[in-house]
């Protein structure tokens, strides 16, 4: 007689399947740690950039304060969208083969998406919204610590939906908003000068402007329910939980649809006629032509490139189509053209419109450093022209006109943009100097990127995260239009007064000559280098990564010295840059552990000048040993010489 087991409880299989993508996740996130130091020192710096907030909390403007949990939520939502950081995550299309419905299967995707250094780092962050809430009693602290806790899970929604929608809506999406995110930071701190002080007003107290704007904004929401009326504080806080209610509900609907479709949208359906009735059906006059077809035919349809080589046009017309889907050529022209805009009209804050001419020369020469590396992009195509009679020369020009049809427009526009915008600034010495970049700009990149080849880790799906661009080709690429722009330049500041109507001339024949001189240089490297190149391109493989042990293990830091002093230098090396240098010279910090709020005038500027010194130096010591740490299996560095037998 044999007994039957007996079946476990509804709620028990439920619990089950909504564990699996927890464990999936945890596993995750101890592999990550063990094998990257980046999410612990993205932990540490996000640490310290809460516990600021926190201290600010304490004495800060309300307003103020909500605007900073609105940026912190907004940059949990966009950052990992932006940075690659889908990749460390369990999607709905994971659990396709999984016996799990679509509500347990949302439930446990979420669960899944708080397990991890972002999520606590933010909980941690949005604390500054009770603490700031304490100088109005107990229930205002648990009032704002239940909104802390609906901002949270709105961010932990909001991050969990942009990564399936974006991710699945293609690359070029992730990649505008990677190139205006990375253009919008680096052209802020490009400007300090002009943005601290404004942002020094702002931290004292918000404007008025500010103000009724965080009336509309729903991190400003908790902290106003507790200091005005309770029948406004009530739908405010209601409010904010109806919205997370409906992010869930379209998250699940949005895990359904995934589960189900394998999608979350369905593509729009297409009806494709075949290919010998497209053909038929197709107008003689509109088809294409090709290299074979004669001379005159198909001569409407080449436009102005008609005086283009036939062999130079198809590459032209290729890398134009690979700038507009490539998602990292995507996302370095729009950092070019955000950056170069930031910088020069972000000095409007403090009324200084000087440098808006300037902003389309900025812009040519940031898309010029941003292109000294697509070489890497290509890889194994080179082979392509490389077997082409003729096929160097066309590759090189076609890759330089294509730079100049789609860069010369923007740089044009953002000239004449500036121009008007500041109508009592001589823009000569802007628009003189655009000419000459804008020839440096379109060959001096195609040469540093077939000089040094730097491929993509991962071709098939780039991300930011897989950048090949490379520092030194960066440099070399900007210096090359500074070089082009340098008698202009020189004529404008040491020339004589009469010589300013042949500025525009001198940047035309500087922009001609450096155009003629990278191509040069282009032609003989891929003529003479093209297997060269061509093998660099192709090379794919990665190392594999050093297992770091999440435990003390004696005989693993004896063997991994470079590595255990790189991951400590990595991790340690922001607290002096971070607290001891750039917040007490932005912010003044005094008193406490920071050393330079103890000292007054240039000594204080000194201390913390050197300590931001000190920290650079950690952070690059840190690099560098990273660099020479041992590779699991060997590598060129650390493999052992053979052994000879006697």
């Amino acid at each position: 007689m044999s007994a039957d087991r007996p079946a476990p409880a509804p709620l028990a299989v439920t619990l089950g399947k909504i564990a699996v993508p927890t464990r999936m996740r945890t596993t995750m996130l101890r592999r990550s740690l063990r094998e990257h130091p980046g999410p612990a020192v993205a932990g540490l710096a996000g640490l310290l950039a809460a516990a600021w907030l926190i201290r600010y909390a304490l004495r800060g403007d309300q307003h103020t304060l909500a605007l900073l949990a609105g940026a912190w939520v907004l940059g949990w939502i966009v950052l990992p969208l932006l940075l690659g950081g889908g990749r460390g995550r369990v999607h709905p299309a994971h659990l396709r083969l999984e016996p799990i419905g679509g509500f347990p299967a949302a439930i446990g995707l979420l669960a899944a998406s708080a397990i991890g250094i972002g999520p606590a780092v933010s909980l941690v962050a949005l604390a500054a919204l009770p603490v700031h809430a304490a100088r109005h009693g107990p229930v205002a602290v648990l009032v704002t610590a239940s909104g802390a806790v609906l901002l949270w899970l709105l961010g932990l929604l909001g991050s969990a939906i942009a990564l399936e929608v974006v991710g699945h809506a293609g690359g070029p999406v992730g990649a505008l908003l990677t190139g205006i995110f990375t253009g919008t930071a680096m052209g802020v701190a490009g400007s300090l000068w002009a943005v601290f002080p404004w942002v020094s007003v702002l931290l004292v107290r918000a404007p008025e402007e500010v103000v009724r704007v965080m009336a509309y904004v729903p991190s400003g929401w908790p902290l106003s329910a507790v200091t005005g009326p309770p029948d406004q504080g009530v739908r405010m806080m209601a409010t904010l939980a109806g919205i997370v209610v409906l992010c869930a509900a379209a998250y699940i609907v949005l895990v359904r649809r995934v589960i189900t479709a394998g999608v979350p949208f369905r593509p729009r359906g297409t009806t494709a006629l075949p290919l010998a009735r497209t053909a038929d059906l197709e107008p003689a006059a509109q088809r294409r032509t090709t290299a074979a077809s004669p001379a005159g035919a198909g001569r409407a349809q080449r436009g102005w490139l008609g005086w283009v080589p036939a062999a130079t046009r198809a590459v032209v017309d290729r890398e134009l189509r690979a700038w507009m889907r490539h998602p990292l050529r995507l996302q370095y022209l729009a950092f070019a053209v955000v950056y170069g805009a930031l910088l020069a009209g972000l000095p409007l804050l403090s009324d200084v419109d000087l440098l808006l001419p300037w902003a389309g020369p900025l812009a040519v020469l940031g898309a010029a450093a941003m292109s000294a590396g697509l070489i890497g992009l290509d890889g194994t195509a080179l082979w392509l022209p490389l077997t082409t009679p003729g096929g160097e020369r066309a590759e090189v020009r076609g890759r330089v006109l294509a730079w100049l049809v789609l860069v010369t427009p923007i740089g044009v526009l953002l000239s004449v943009a500036g121009v008007i915008l500041a109508p009592d600034i001589d823009p000569l010495a802007a628009l003189s100097t655009l000419p000459a970049l804008l020839g440096a700009g379109a060959s001096v990149p195609v040469w540093v990127s077939l000089l040094r080849v730097r491929p993509a880790v991962d071709p098939r799906h780039p991300t930011s995260a897989d950048n090949p661009t490379d520092i030194v080709n960066v440099l070399v690429a900007t210096g090359g239009g500074l070089l082009a722009a340098a008698p202009v330049i020189a004529l404008l500041v040491w020339g004589p007064p009469g010589v300013a109507p042949l500025l525009p001339l001198v940047g035309l024949l500087s922009g001609a000559v450096a155009c003629w001189g990278g191509i040069w240089l282009a032609d003989d490297r891929l003529a003479q280098r093209g297997a060269e190149v061509l093998a660099a391109a192709g090379q794919r493989s990665r190392p594999p990564e050093t297992v770091i042990p999440l435990k003390l293990d004696a005989e693993w830091y004896r063997e991994n010295r470079a590595t255990a002093w790189a991951l400590v230098l990595l991790m340690v090396g922001w607290i002096p840059v971070i607290p001891q240098g750039v917040m007490a010279l932005a912010f003044g910090l005094d008193g406490g552990w920071i050393v330079a709020g103890h000292l007054e005038g240039d000594a204080r500027t000194s201390v913390a000048l050197g300590m931001v010194a000190l920290g650079v130096a950690m952070l690059l010591a840190g690099l560098v040993l990273w660099d020479r740490r041992p590779q699991t299996g060997g590598s060129p560095r650390t493999r052992s010489a053979p052994v000879k037998m006697s």
